[in-house]
């Protein structure tokens, strides 16, 4: 049996530092990063491709509030869906173009199923969408919307995260998989939804991409988990005169350091979090790196690398 590998691409790996996001950027930038896999994608191994979309629904839903009353409103599951699709192209076309065709492609939208009762919905804390201006807050508020705050009084919307539950179309991934088909799925973690009876149900919510990743990498058995980040790993004291970058750990050493508060919300936690969970339950590698090191990574020569203590 060939071997399974799963790769996630953060939202933010389709820009570089600095620049804008547009089409033409998140086009160049998935060559850049994807074109040292283009030999591992032309072998006889099962690749999944998962990633993040935190720019990108961003400006979906600043387009959403700039058209309010030309058209429709679209909830902010579809607009997840709509970020699957743009960053599936973008992805699916790239690997189209590396491997000259001869490996085929495909991008799935996928639903993955959370619980209604989860307590995250109870407290919203993933910020979403563009920034209010203060004379628009105040009727946001009126709604009952949940909001965070900048220093200047302006408002932006924050959404329940919950824990992933299961992937609905896993299945259907796994048969692609088995038929050669490199698969692009799970993007920003998946479309939120809920049962309702023997039905399925969008809910407005963000999914953690990177626990959505772990769920399917530990759902499909995967060999080797890679999560491509901004920097080159996992660091001790990040941002510090002391910061330490940990080539080689393990679960422990991590959860040792997240309860020392090493990685803040917003930061590397996720990661860690999804690192710990894949390589708990597998026993198999996990590693963290940055888009440029993604073939030495895969190879254990970069990033940091988390595996069992033996």
């Amino acid at each position: 049996m060939s071997e399974k590998l799963v790769v996630s691409l953060g939202g933010n790996a389709f820009a570089k530092a600095g620049e804008n996001m547009s089409m033409s950027g998140q086009f160049a930038f998935a060559a850049e990063t994807l074109a040292p896999l283009a030999e591992l994608l032309s072998a006889d191994r099962q690749v999944l491709i998962t990633h993040g979309n935190g720019p990108q629904v961003g400006y979906i839903l600043t387009r959403v509030e700039e058209a309010l009353g030309k058209a429709y409103a679209l909830p902010l599951e579809v607009c997840v869906a709509e970020s699957e699709g743009e960053i599936g192209y973008v992805l699916q076309q790239t690997v189209h173009n590396l491997t000259n065709g001869q490996r085929p492609v495909a991008t799935l939208l996928t639903q993955v199923l959370v619980d209604a009762d989860d307590p995250a919905f109870e407290n919203p804390t993933k910020p979403v969408g563009p920034w209010f201006q203060k004379e628009q807050v105040a009727a946001l508020q009126e709604e009952g919307i949940p909001l965070v705050y900048d220093k200047e009084g302006r408002g932006r919307r924050v959404v329940a995260s919950p824990q992933p539950d299961s992937i609905v179309e896993i299945e259907v991934i796994r048969q692609m998989l088995e038929l050669g088909v490199t698969v692009i799925a799970a993007g920003g973690g998946g479309i939120p939804v809920v049962k309702k009876g023997d039905s399925l149900e969008g809910v407005e919510a963000v999914v953690d991409k990177d626990l959505a990743t772990a769920l399917l990498a530990i759902g499909l058995g995967a060999e080797r988990m890679v999560l491509v980040t901004g920097v080159a790993g996992v660091y001790r004291d990040f941002d510090s005169d002391r910061a330490q970058l940990l080539s080689q750990t393990n679960p422990e050493e991590l959860e040792a350091l997240a309860q020392e508060g090493q990685f803040p919300p917003g930061t590397m936690g996720p990661k860690v979090e999804a690192a710990i969970q894949f390589v708990r339950t597998t026993g198999k590698s996990a590693v963290i790196c940055r888009p440029q090191d993604l073939a030495a990574a895969i190879a254990g020569r970069a990033g940091t690398v988390i595996e069992r203590e033996h």
